[in-house]
C-alpha cells in the first residue's frame, strides 16, 4: 500500500510529466519543472486529506472510479483549452498538475488488494 511519501512523489512525477507534455501553443503557466513537481507533490496526496485514511475501508466517493473518469473527462477539456491572458495560463496548468496528481494517488491505491469503489459513499 502506498504512503504519504510515495502519493507525493507520484504526484510530483505527475506535474513534471504534465510540465513536459503540455502542448506549446497552449503552454501553461507552469512552466517551470520544478514549479509542476513542487505543485504536484503538495497536491498528490488531496484525496487522503479530504477522505482521511484512519482505517482500510476510508475510500469512498473522493476515491472512486467516478471521481477518476470525471477527473479525466474535465483534464480532456481543460488541455484543449488555449487560454489567452497569463492568469488563464496559470490556472490552467496548476488544474493540469493538479488533476494530474490527484489521478496518479487514485492509481496508485487502484494497485492495492482493496482497489477503488465504484461511486462509494458520498
Amino acid at each position: 500500500m502506498a504512503n504519504g511519501a510515495t502519493h507525493q512523489l507520484a504526484g510530483a512525477v505527475a506535474g513534471i510529466a504534465v510540465c513536459a507534455t503540455d502542448n506549446p501553443d497552449r503552454a501553461t503557466g507552469v512552466h517551470h519543472p520544478l514549479a509542476a513537481g513542487a505543485i504536484g507533490a503538495a497536491l498528490g496526496k488531496l484525496p487522503d486529506l479530504i477522505e482521511p485514511a484512519v482505517h482500510p475501508h476510508h475510500r469512498q466517493f473522493f476515491h472512486s472510479v467516478v471521481v477518476a473518469a470525471g477527473l479525466v473527462a474535465g483534464m480532456r477539456k481543460l488541455y484543449q483549452w488555449a487560454p489567452e491572458g497569463g492568469f488563464e495560463k496559470l490556472v490552467r496548468g496548476f488544474l493540469l498538475v493538479g488533476g494530474a496528481a490527484y489521478l496518479s494517488h487514485l492509481a496508485l491505491d487502484a494497485l492495492t488488494s482493496r482497489s477503488l469503489p465504484l461511486v462509494g459513499k458520498i
